[in-house]
């Protein structure tokens, strides 16, 4: 994927359950919100709870969900760097 992110798009964030919490492990939503603002709830607010962090998924209208924690660190970055951003860093096993 390497489309660029509108970080102003409205996106919904989600939250999956600890199996003791939510036997089904069903996706929670959590909000609505611009892209820009549900990356930050993950990297900053959630950042005490690492298995809440991994458990994110923010879906897209325009594309398909952000499911990686890594995804998710990139476009928090370019957020605060007010930096250009592509979808997916490209890893050493694209090239």
């Amino acid at each position: 994927m390497n489309a660029a992110h509108d970080l102003e798009e409205i996106v919904d964030l989600f939250a999956i359950g600890r199996p003791m919490r939510n036997a089904g492990l069903m996706p929670v939503k959590v909000a609505t919100l611009p892209l820009r603002k549900a990356v930050a709830v993950v990297i900053e607010e959630w950042s005490d709870d690492k298995f809440r962090q991994l458990s994110a998924v923010i879906q897209r209208q325009t594309g398909p969900a952000i499911r990686s924690l890594d995804d998710i660190r990139h476009l928090y970055d370019c957020a605060v760097s007010d930096a250009a951003c592509r979808g997916r860093r490209a890893s050493p096993t694209d090239r």
